[in-house]
């Protein structure tokens, strides 16, 4: 009855009665199916989160492996084939060279790419750690190695240098290491041309010499497409010649003491090489003292010192003195010499009326043909050889006018006025004629 009593009607969406306990089992049912399917979606929702955050952490992952990957890469130097990179050597053996170069594995120089000069071990062109510049030939090989070539940098280096030399006319220096038909070839780091008319500034007879020896070059012709340097020594001397000249031109003052070198000789005087351009030294200006020939006072090469004369730069001759650079003996002997002494003198030129006496080096006196014999018809080079030695004596002597007067004649008959009086004294009271003392001085001098 309670249970009755306590039932509650209600109406259905039709407006008909329908039992409570039953609209109750019937919402347990829908909330159930409801809460189930919010779980459901839940679940779904929640999976999708899982699966994304998981997408993200491996896309993070990933992109973080990348970017250290890509790191790692950047510690390394990017190298691309054709370059020309500076490396370490740090391994040698006889299969070729190991270089490091900041990349990823060393790289490796085969043996036949070390040089293009000959060589037996690769340790004669390169030690461990030694610095090099090498060509890259290859980024990779089969086995993963990096292929350098140090031979075809050098040869690089070589055409800049080459090609720099050529476009500004410097001067370059190579070895000469053979010579061929016309010419010679230098080592630049690649083979070079110096034609024979292009070593010298006068031609060349030996090539040969010239082997082994370093020359100082400017290019003349460069084609690298022909692999063709064509190079001169003579172009270079010719230009230092020049500026040689010029400059010891502008520097040269009349009256200056300059040291040279004798560069020819000839009959009437001596050249001489002051830096550049060359002097004259005239016969008459060699020596204080006579001179047959130049060769009498210096030979080819050797050094002097000598005084500038005059200079006309327009025609660029120089005259030189080469006894004017040196003490004049008539300063500082002519003192030593008094009328009335009796010397011994040389013959140093006889001629028709007079004869040159040289008393000592520098020191010439003149013997008039009266003061030699009372014949005036006499021919001197009849009664004297050139280089005879004869008694002389002093009549007068002038210092400023370099001249000094001698006599033979009055030489001889004062020795014989002395030996005359040395007779008399010892012969006490005996008469003795000087036709006497001729006749005895005569059979002596025939004797």
């Amino acid at each position: 009855m309670e249970h009755i009593l306590n039932t509650k009607k209600t109406t259905d969406s039709a407006g008909k009665p329908v039992d409570e306990q039953l609209v109750k089992k019937s919402d347990g049912e829908g909330i159930e199916k409801e809460v189930s399917g919010v779980v459901e979606e839940v679940d779904k929702e929640v999976s999708k989160i899982i699966t994304e955050l998981e997408q993200e952490d491996k896309k993070q992952e990933k992109d973080q492996k990348e970017t250290m990957e890509e790191m790692y890469d950047k510690t390394f130097t990017e190298i691309s084939e054709g370059a020309v990179i500076e490396g370490e050597v740090v391994r040698v053996d006889n299969e070729g060279v190991f270089v490091s170069v900041g990349y990823k594995t060393d790289g490796f120089i085969p043996k036949d790419q070390i040089s293009y000069r000959p060589f037996n071990t690769p340790e004669e062109v390169v030690k461990v750690g030694e610095s090099v510049s090498v060509y890259v030939l290859g980024v990779e090989d089969e086995e993963g190695k990096l292929i350098l070539s140090k031979k075809r940098a050098d040869l690089e280096d070589a055409w800049r240098r080459v090609t720099q030399a050529f476009e500004n006319q410097t001067v370059i220096t190579a070895t000469v290491v053979e010579q061929v038909k016309g010419g010679l070839i230098v080592d630049l780091g690649l083979r070079g041309f110096v034609p024979a008319s292009q070593i010298r500034l006068k031609p060349v007879r030996n090539l040969e010499d010239f082997v082994g020896e370093p020359l100082r070059l400017k290019v003349l012709e460069l084609d690298r497409s022909r692999r063709k340097v064509v190079l001169s020594q003579k172009k270079v001397l010719q230009e230092e010649g020049v500026n040689r000249k010029e400059k010891t031109l502008n520097e040269l003052k009349e009256g200056q003491i300059r040291k040279g070198s004798v560069a020819r000789v000839t009959n009437f005087g001596v050249f001489v090489n002051l830096g550049g351009v060359d002097g004259l030294v005239h016969i008459s200006e060699l020596s204080w003292s006579r001179v047959k020939h130049p060769s009498e006072v210096v030979n080819v090469g050797d050094d002097v010192e000598i005084m500038i004369l005059a200079i006309n730069k327009k025609k660029e001759r120089i005259s030189l003195s080469l006894k004017q650079a040196q003490p004049d003996p008539w300063q500082i002997r002519i003192q030593d010499y008094h009328m009335g002494d009796i010397l011994e003198g040389e013959i140093t030129k006889i001629a028709k009326n007079y004869i040159f006496i040289q008393l000592e080096p520098g020191i010439e006196g003149l013997v008039p043909l009266f003061e030699v014999t009372e014949d005036r018809n006499a021919k001197l080079s009849e009664l004297f050889t050139v280089g005879s030695k004869v008694p002389v004596k002093v009549l007068d002597v002038k210092p400023v006018q370099r001249r000094m007067t001698l006599s033979i004649k009055q030489a001889k008959q004062d020795k014989l006025n002395k030996e005359y009086s040395s007779y008399q004294t010892r012969q006490g009271s005996e008469s003795v004629t000087i036709g006497d003392l001729l006749a005895i001085n005569n059979k002596k001098e025939s004797t």
